[in-house]
């Protein structure tokens, strides 16, 4: 039924009219106490960044805190100052000390191209280097950008960013020291989402029924009626819901989930492709079945509540599962007691490799892990793990496969009888940052080296790599050998490849490749159809990319610095320290050029340039760390 605006506006006037009158008779028990604004404080800044980390899977505690009282009197409130003139948009939690990327990282970037690339951050990538500094980007203290606004929001379009993430944490504590929260119909909304992705459908419920005294919107409404079903009033629901099929609502799923939970019924969804929180909470509640294509999702926010909705079968969880921690979104402690509670037959149980031959996924996985827990001998556990390792590799996911089975990994002893594995064992002991466990490994290859020709090619063709990750063990090995390591590998099915990944790589690092090494590679006949970003975005990259390294800190010798401290004794003569321009501007082109597909499925000549605009930021750290990734993704 349609109708005019005016009379579309009548029936939601007699639809606020019955809500505040429900709201005000049987919901006051869920109604929490008004919000007053006072800044955020933070913690005093630490010598180090603190390592970024994936948030707990239980935050629906954690979320939004009220806001602390201004109390003038001095009757032990908190006081506080005139916050007329903070810009919400220059909040954060991150200061430089901490992590962030500094008050001024904006420095020559115009406000219109932030507004413009913010919101297209790759956040579904499983780069966690990429994450990292997204995530750093997002929470970091700084001014806005110079220039005229549009009008959105930047704050906002951050939270939002956050909470696609899957960052829950994250969000509440930049949610708690954003100033105004408390009249900003957005941020209530996302605050309000978020409960909704946490189960803490209580508090949800709360905020909901302080909004809908207030807005007349398609959200608040929803929200409020499934609130009402909750609290098992139905019928007054039911009013609410004929308003908003009468106005042309067409939201389909949202009204067969609110029509089972009046009834009683699980509903049958057949598809739900594109979940909201709200649509998750409400088949959560009604014990929907999900339907297969709600893993479609690439929002890690998202796949974070499928693993851990009961509703969802078996499969789509431990898919969701694996996603969501390769980007971050849970921790891996939650995949390994996903991958526990799986049932497995005796027969399959006793032959996990035959299936990882002919199958992959995670329900291979978790059979794979199940029998790395219950297996006794040191080489059949071995075993296990290198199929698996196999498996993520071959899936793009042999980062979170290396977290994952860990502890069984620092659980198996360097041996003789594993020598075969223990170049598996150092790259994955080296990627996770145990240089302790990797290099007991390393000393079994050494030491097998003096009379095992095998093990001799197997230090050859782990050097290069082991450089990559910066270990002590390749402290005197340069890119002089690299000859040496073509010659052990050149018979390779994808030996050009990997050698053009590897020597784009140390050329980015500041490790030059000789040039009789690129020659070896060049035939004429090797064409490859790449993935390249939009050509502006490439161009205002390098731009970016040459305006930091003009401005970054010079880096002087020892000996220059005690030349220029003789010969000028006057400190204050000595010329400021240079600022950094567009250090976040090259930080987010760089990861916008990667895409969702990250340093692993970059072309060498993307990854390349992308890894010297992040050094040029001042990211070193970072960019050998984005390096390895894309290594050790390829097998090398």
């Amino acid at each position: 039924m349609t109708g005019s605006h005016a009379s579309q506006s009548s029936r939601w006037a007699v639809l606020a009219v019955l809500a505040l009158a429900v709201w005000g008779s049987s919901a006051q028990a869920q109604q929490t106490p008004p919000i007053q604004l006072a800044p955020q404080k933070l913690a005093p800044p630490t010598a180090t960044a603190p390592k970024i980390v994936a948030p707990p899977v239980a935050t629906a505690d954690q979320a939004t805190a009220p806001e602390k009282t201004n109390n003038p009197a001095g009757t032990g409130g908190v006081q506080v100052g005139n916050l007329q003139n903070i810009d919400p948009d220059s909040t954060g939690i991150l200061s430089e000390a901490q992590g962030g990327f500094g008050a001024e990282m904006w420095l020559g970037t115009d406000r219109a191209i932030v507004e413009k690339l913010l919101p297209q951050l790759p956040i579904s990538s499983s780069s966690a280097v990429m994450r990292e500094l997204m995530r750093r980007l997002l929470l970091s203290i700084a001014r806005v950008p110079e220039g005229k606004s549009s009008g959105l929001s930047l704050i906002a379009t951050r939270i939002k960013l956050l909470v696609a993430m899957g960052d829950l944490v994250a969000v509440n504590t930049l949610l708690n020291a954003t100033p105004g929260r408390a009249t900003n119909a957005e941020l209530a909304r996302i605050g309000t989402e978020i409960r909704f992705l946490s189960n803490d459908n209580a508090r949800a419920c709360a905020q909901a029924g302080g909004q809908i005294r207030n807005q007349d919107v398609d959200f608040w409404q929803k929200a409020f009626f499934f609130c009402q079903a909750l609290a098992g009033e139905h019928d007054k629901a039911a009013l609410g819901i004929s308003v908003m099929r009468e106005t042309g609502n067409q939201d389909e799923i949202f009204f067969s989930l609110i029509e089972s939970l009046a009834s009683g019924t699980s509903p049958t969804l057949t598809t739900l492709a594109d979940p909201t929180p709200l649509h998750l909470a409400m088949a959560r509640v009604a014990k929907a079945k999900l339907p297969n294509d709600v893993i479609s999702s690439n929002r890690p926010g998202i796949l974070r509540t499928i693993a851990i909705s009961p509703n969802a079968p078996v499969e789509l969880r431990l898919e969701a599962a694996e996603r969501a921690e390769a980007a971050g979104a849970i921790p891996v402690d939650f995949l390994r007691q996903l991958y526990s509670s799986v049932s497995f037959s005796g027969e399959e149980l006793a032959n996990p490799l035959s299936r990882a031959e002919t199958e992959g996924g995670p329900m291979t996985r978790a059979l794979l892990y199940h029998s790395s827990l219950t297996q006794t001998v040191p080489t059949a556990q071995a075993e296990v793990m290198a199929k698996a390792l196999s498996s993520g590799r071959d899936e793009g996911r042999y980062a979170s496969v290396v977290r994952v089975f860990l502890p069984v990994l620092k659980s198996i002893p360097p041996s003789a009888e594993l020598l075969w594995f223990a170049p598996e064992a150092v790259r994955g002991l080296l990627l996770v940052g145990d240089t302790l466990a990797a290099e007991a490994w390393f000393a079994l290859i050494r030491a097998s080296a003096l009379f095992n020709k095998e093990a001799s090619q197997a230090i050859v063709q782990l050097m290069p790599v082991v450089r990559l990750m910066g270990s002590s063990e390749a402290a005197e090995w340069n890119t002089t050998q690299l000859s040496t390591w073509w010659e052990s590998v050149k018979d390779r099915k994808d030996a050009v490849a990997d050698a053009s990944l590897l020597y784009s790589l140390f050329d980015a690092l500041g490790e030059p490749v000789p040039s009789e090494s690129w020659d070896k590679l060049i035939s004429g006949k090797d064409q490859k159809m790449v993935s390249v970003p939009n050509p502006s975005l490439w161009f205002r990259l390098i731009e970016a990319t040459e305006a930091a390294r003009k401005g970054a800190p010079e880096t002087k010798t020892a000996m220059a610095s005690e030349t220029s401290s003789d010969a000028t004794s006057d400190r204050t003569m000595a010329p400021p320290p240079k600022i950094q321009s567009r250090v976040a501007e090259t930080i987010l082109l760089s990861l916008l050029a990667l895409g969702e597909n990250g340093p692993t499925g970059a072309s060498p000549f993307l990854l390349r340039q992308v890894i010297l605009s992040i050094r040029a930021a001042g990211f070193d750290k970072e960019a050998r760390a984005m390096a390895v990734e894309a290594a050790l993704a390829a097998g090398l």
